[in-house]
């Protein structure tokens, strides 16, 4: 386990820009999705927010809309986890959006997570983009900090390369 909170994540820049366009075509949804890393390459895999669906189908348990919420849809991600598994990529990052809102790690993102009180993903960075009517503003990374016992933000550096 790392204790990621001082140390630096990097991306590529070509990477941050894929996901800041994902980000702005889903505007005023939630975009989410994966990044990938094997020997130095970078991936950017989108995956479909179903939050919609999931509200139309049982507001009562999935009360917030795509607007204020993200769920990735279930095959769409394990697609891509077994194409991590089969390729031999890592997952460097998780990525959501906040629409008209600030990049913060929210309690939900601290619960998904986590399983049984420990990250599912530990040497991974989560990934918020905010953005104001499609113009993304801030983009920050939160990490697992094994001696605080919590998600805290690391910076972001550029990795050479484009």
């Amino acid at each position: 386990m790392t204790t990621g909170a001082q140390t630096a994540v990097r991306f590529r820049t070509s990477t941050l820009e894929a996901v800041a366009a994902h980000a702005r075509e889903t505007y005023p949804d939630e975009c989410c999705g994966l990044i990938l890393r094997r020997d130095g390459a970078e991936a950017v895999r989108r995956v479909r927010n179903i939050q919609d669906q999931l509200h139309a189908r049982d507001p009562e348990r999935y009360p917030r809309v795509a607007r204020i919420a993200y769920y990735m849809d279930g095959k769409e991600l394990l697609d891509v986890l077994n194409e991590v598994d089969r390729d031999g990529w890592a997952v460097a990052a998780f990525y959501h959006s906040h629409p008209d809102h600030a990049a913060y790690f929210s309690q939900e993102d601290r619960d998904r997570a986590l399983f049984d009180g420990e990250p599912v993903y530990p040497d991974t960075a989560y990934l918020i983009v905010a953005l104001d009517a499609a113009a993304v503003r801030e983009v920050r990374a939160f990490r697992w900090d094994e001696a605080a016992g919590e998600f805290l933000e690391a910076p972001i550096a550029g990795a050479d390369g484009s």
